[in-house]
Parts: C-alpha cells; sequence; structure tokens
C-alpha cells in the first residue's frame, strides 16, 4: 500500500504541474486544481492502477501473473470491440 500511495501521489503531483503550466488540460469540470479533484485524480486516476500492479507482483505463479494481464487485455479489446463495432463508437 506505502507504494500505491507514494507512486499515485507522485503522478498526481507530476499532473498538477503540468496543468499549473498550462501543459496538460483537464477536459471535465470537475478534474480540476481543487481538493475535491485531486482526490478523484488520485483515487481513479493512479491509485488503483498501482493496487493491481502490487497484487499481480505479489502472486506466487508466473502462470497466475501472466492470465491476471492476459484478461485485462482481452477486456480491453473486447470492450473496444463492442464501442466501436457494435455502438459505432469514433475515437
Amino acid at each position: 500500500w506505502f507504494w500505491a500511495i507514494g507512486y499515485a501521489a507522485f503522478c498526481v503531483f507530476v499532473e498538477v504541474l503540468l496543468n499549473m503550466g498550462g501543459h496538460l488540460v483537464w477536459a471535465y469540470e470537475y478534474w480540476n486544481r481543487s481538493w475535491k479533484g485531486i482526490w478523484l485524480i488520485f483515487l481513479f486516476g493512479y491509485f488503483h492502477f498501482y493496487v493491481a500492479i502490487i497484487i499481480v507482483l505479489s502472486m506466487k505463479s508466473r502462470r497466475n501473473q501472466v492470465l491476471t494481464i492476459a484478461g485485462l487485455f482481452v477486456t480491453a479489446i473486447v470492450m473496444n470491440a463492442i464501442a466501436m463495432g457494435i455502438l459505432g463508437w469514433q475515437y
């Protein structure tokens, strides 16, 4: 948990610096440099990704690690196929 919190906090810090310098524009009004916006970026932007990384790295068998990562890739591919193929979304 320490590393997930530390890495997420560092990433949020970098994002805030980039936003303050005009190099990163946040598209949503609730995604701003307020206390509420910072926590949203921390929790939904970075923290859960780092927790997932720590969970995968702490798995005992290489097989489970590979299956977990493959499952994430398959999920992304299926969701993109649904969005672009069935729903007609364009990115």
